[in-house]
């Protein structure tokens, strides 16, 4: 037994996939086939744990919150409470509120927030599960997850830890896990031979009288991947996850059912300390080591970029709070004393009250979804330093859109969602952060929107839905709107105007061609896009609203008189309601809104909504009508508010009218514009000391930035072409030098590529408006989406692309072609 002891003592240590093969061939277990049991009693596993999450931080999250889960339920048995049972708590933070934070009746809604804790409590509790890095350099990787929580016994380690497709937690509300998979998505992560450390305790207060010696002892395997030999008659084609189960396995057996090693001992230190990775002993709980794990970043852990911050994206509101050690050696051999242990708090605690969210933000946006209830938490970051770049890169890499179940995000957006037409965020794409919260979803439609692997959505008319309610919710956002002006309005260090002597060349240059006049027939353009005046003023900025409001009604209606009012069947329904409730009024949990109507089979049905968004006193709801809305007909839908004192309803009545027909294009006080809807671009030259600060490179040609919105809805862009391109530099040292000659080129090249650009964005917009497929890819339907999200990138490749030609190309005009040089046929053409 002390052998056994020693054994797992030795495999915890190992820092490589090499030194556990040589223990374990040491002990004659590496070749030996009939001492490896298949993971889930399962042969063909590889179907099932092979297809977890895509990404190694992923993978790892699915490892703490199932430590998590350990000490809820850990806490849930030691006061006698069945988990499964009516007593159970309901939810994670009822269970985080009971368990930790000794709330009872009505302090169960209010508690079980971590980012209520002192840092104290969270030091404290965050000792119960951590995460530790090991090896003997920052470019080898080992991760140890360690939790004080309920434990298995060696004999449980099969149907638990080590089972695959069980319902082992399925009927315990108040947890994360519910698959019983993903503990096996991290396997693939693991170095090439997929090795992971198992080791587990029960907790000896949970065990009944009738427990074995066995079940008080420590269970440990090692989990490996046996990959398929095609080239042999009769053997696997794919895969197989196995863990070594030597234990009541006879000479001869094929059948692969042994049991694990085990060992006695009253602690084991699984835990690090200040000191050592594994220096605190503890008396149960679970250990798991991973090998070689391939995170693509390997640098410190708790660093700048490092797996800290990634856990805090990918984990925004952490149930329980966890300790990161980095643990890992320098070139002496000794461990890195910079910054050795910390308690990711979760992103969302860390952006609170933090100078790098905007003032006024983070904004809530509610809306309903198919009956569903969500909200929108929306962060918007500053811009700082020299180079005037977001603060928001702090935080996250290419993330737009979080949506959070429970604290883990379980599925992204990326920020090209703030580029969507639909959206029409694209000057702020890169200072936008938004968290879905999606708690309240039912669990049939968490089943619609989530895989799961809990790493990304599915493909489903649900999701398709959720995202164009809140493309509309972002879109409608009246405070995005002021930051979006108000950051153009800083950015401009001259007025709109100043371009003036280069549009009116390219204007010009337009004129005098005919062909490209009767092409590109231009709107009229803008001459100051931006507001002038200060932005987010609030005019009651003393509003002092209620708690629980003693009225909700809609705004210019009688109490208890119904609204009544046409709207057109192809349009939303703008709705105000006045109150005197506070701002964050149904920020609260608590309380709730929503508007239903009778359905075709006598029910109560919900409709899709955007809102309420609360303002001072004035609530304002769009109302989407129900898809079986008949033209004629009159629908009655009941607005209902509620909290935990009150009630109250609203009735509106609502003809349905015809189909409205669309605004002519040009917009309210605009001339109608040609289907391209181009309006002549700003243009800015960009010269070689401003290549960091705005993403240019040598041989940048054009890039195109959206600065805002006309009052129509189309785009005002910046044409921004780089003047000391290489190809541009090298023409001019070719030809005579003056400074005439290097401003005509510049010239030449400026006008070459706006021209460019142009034609692009008209094509562009031309295909839009005729509903056609992008011409640029064979696979519509799966760029939809992101089409108008790309045109600027295809156009700044285009034009990178065509720099070394574009010099070339003008001085062609400078040339006779005499007749040798004609093109046979050409003359017969015209």
């Amino acid at each position: 037994m002390r052998e056994n002891q020693s054994f797992c003592e030795a495999l915890l240590h190992a820092e490589s996939e090499a030194e556990v093969i040589d223990l374990l061939r040491t002990r004659g277990y590496w070749d030996d086939p009939a001492l490896w049991r298949p993971y889930g009693d399962t042969e063909g596993n590889w179907s099932q744990g092979g297809n977890q999450q895509g990404l190694p931080e992923a993978a790892l999250v699915e490892k703490v919150v199932n430590a998590i889960d350990a000490r809820l339920i850990n806490e849930c048995r030691q006061q006698e409470i069945d988990p499964e049972g009516p007593d159970a708590p309901k939810t994670i933070r009822q269970a985080v509120a009971r368990f930790f934070d000794n709330s009872k009746g009505d302090k169960m809604a209010t508690g079980g927030n971590i980012d209520d804790w002192e840092r104290q409590k969270i030091r404290e509790v965050a000792k119960g599960i951590t995460l530790t890095a090991t090896g003997p350099s920052l470019k080898a990787l080992n991760i140890t997850i360690s939790d004080c929580g309920e434990g298995q016994s060696p004999m449980a380690l099969p149907s638990t830890i080590l089972s695959l497709g069980k319902s082992n937690k399925v009927k315990i509300p108040f947890v994360q896990g519910q698959f019983n998979q993903g503990g096996t998505g991290a396997l693939r992560f693991c170095g090439d031979h997929s090795l992971q450390l198992v080791m587990s305790r029960r907790n000896p207060a949970l065990l009944g009288l009738g427990a074995s010696a066995r079940d008080k002892e420590w269970g440990f395997t090692i989990v490996r991947r046996e990959r398929p030999n095609s080239d042999a008659p009769g053997e696997r084609k794919n895969s197989v996850y196995t863990y070594l189960a030597p234990v009541g396995v006879s000479p001869g057996v094929k059948e692969r059912r042994g049991g694990v090693l085990s060992f006695a001992a009253d602690a084991f230190p699984i835990f690090p300390n200040n000191e050592t990775p594994y220096g605190r002993g503890v008396k149960y709980g679970t250990a798991i080591k991973m090998f070689d794990y391939g995170l693509s970043n390997r640098s410190h852990i708790l660093l700048k970029q490092g797996l800290m911050r990634r856990l805090e994206i990918l984990l925004p509101k952490i149930a329980l709070p966890i300790r990161l050690y980095e643990y890992r050696k320098d070139k002496t051999g000794k461990y890195r004393r910079e910054g050795r242990s910390s308690s990711p708090s979760g992103l969302l605690r860390r952006l609170k009250d933090n100078d790098n969210v905007e003032n006024g933000f983070p904004i809530s946006l509610l809306f309903q979804v198919k009956g569903e209830r969500l909200s929108a938490n929306v962060y918007a970051f500053v811009r700082r330093g020299d180079d005037n770049m977001s603060t928001a890169r702090s935080y996250r890499k290419d993330e737009g859109v979080a949506f959070v179940l429970n604290g883990q995000t379980q599925g992204i957006l990326s920020k090209a969602f703030f580029r969507r037409d639909a959206v029409k965020m694209k000057p702020l794409a890169d200072e936008l952060l938004v968290f879905v919260d999606c708690d309240a979803l039912s669990p049939s439609m968490r089943e619609e929107l989530f895989m799961t692997s809990r790493d990304r959505l599915a493909k489903t008319d649900f999701k398709q839905a959720l995202e164009k309610k809140l493309e509309s919710a972002l879109c409608d956002c009246q405070e995005l709107k002021d930051l979006r002006s108000r950051r153009q309005n800083e950015r401009q260090q001259k007025r709109f105007e100043d371009d003036k002597p280069l549009v009116d060349g390219l204007q010009s240059l337009i004129k005098r061609d005919s062909n490209l006049h009767k092409v590109l027939t231009m709107g009229l353009r803008i001459s100051n896009p931006f507001k002038t005046e200060p932005i987010g003023v609030n005019k009651k900025a003393n509003y002092q609203g209620k708690y629980y409001p003693t009225y909700f009604r809609i705004k210019g209606v009688p109490d208890w008189e119904p609204l009544r009012r046409p709207c057109p069947i192809n349009n939303p329904m703008r709705l105000s309601f006045e109150t005197d409730a506070c701002n964050d009024y149904f920020d609260r949990h608590e309380v709730g809104f929503s508007i239903e109507y009778q359905g075709s089979n006598g029910t109560m049905e919900r409709a899709d909504i955007l809102g309420p968004n609360l303002n001072n006193g004035i609530a304002s709801v769009k109302l989407y009508l129900p898809s079986s809305a008949q033209v004629g007909e009159t629908i009655e839908f009941i607005a209902r508010t509620h909290d935990e004192s009150q009630d109250f309803a609203n009735t509106i009545e609502v003809e349905i009218l015809p189909k409205a027909a669309k605004p002519p294009s040009g917009g309210r006080g605009r001339k109608p514009k040609h289907p391209s809807g181009l309006d002549l671009p700003k243009i800015t030259p960009v010269y070689r000391e401003d290549w960091k600060s705005e993403g240019f490179d040598e041989y940048t040609a054009m890039t195109i930035e959206t600065l805002d919105y006309a009052p129509d809805g189309s785009e005002i862009r910046e044409f921004k072409i780089n003047v000391d391109n290489i190809h541009l530099r090298n023409e001019a040292k070719s030809k005579p030098s003056s400074e005439q000659s290097i401003a005509t080129l510049r010239k030449q090249f400026i006008y070459a590529n706006a021209l460019i650009g142009m034609g692009m964005l008209q094509d562009h917009l031309e295909d839009k408006s005729s509903n056609k497929a992008p011409r640029h890819d064979k696979d519509a339907d799966a760029t939809k989406n992101e089409d108008a999200a790309d045109i600027e990138e295809r156009i700044a490749h285009t034009c990178r692309a065509l720099a070394l030609f574009i010099p070339t190309l003008i001085s062609l005009g400078a040339h006779s072609l005499d007749d040798n040089d004609g093109l046979e046929g050409l003359e017969d053409s015209v």
